[in-house]
């Protein structure tokens, strides 16, 4: 039997404002803020740029409960892989993420 896990399709974030994310899709505005546990996060690339690139995301608890920003780096010299394997559920709120750079950052989604 031959057996595949398929990784989500990257999207690469063109804006550098926040883009929500609703139940595993990226973009719309307004009303089309996702919730909580609707999304997993599955992997990220930043690739590489003359000043690194960041990734801010948004949905995730910290340690005492309360809504915590997650900030990824890549660099200067390499892209930056980061891979989640079943992903990060947002678990504090609607996920947005916030690329520092434009069409830096691919990020794989996929709904909860």
């Amino acid at each position: 039997m031959d057996v595949r896990t398929v990784a989500p399709d990257p999207r690469l974030l063109h804006s550098t404002g926040a883009v929500n994310v609703t139940a595993g899709y990226m973009g719309g505005s307004g009303a089309q803020g996702g919730a909580a546990n609707d999304t997993l996060l599955v992997g990220v690339v930043i690739l590489k740029n003359a000043g690194p690139a960041t990734l801010t995301i948004a949905g995730f608890k910290g340690e005492d409960g309360t809504a915590r920003n997650v900030v990824l780096t890549g660099s200067t010299a390499a892209d930056t892989v980061y891979n989640f394997g079943a992903g990060l559920r947002n678990t504090a709120g609607a996920m947005t993420l916030t690329a520092s750079v434009a069409d830096a950052v691919l990020v794989s989604l996929q709904g909860a």
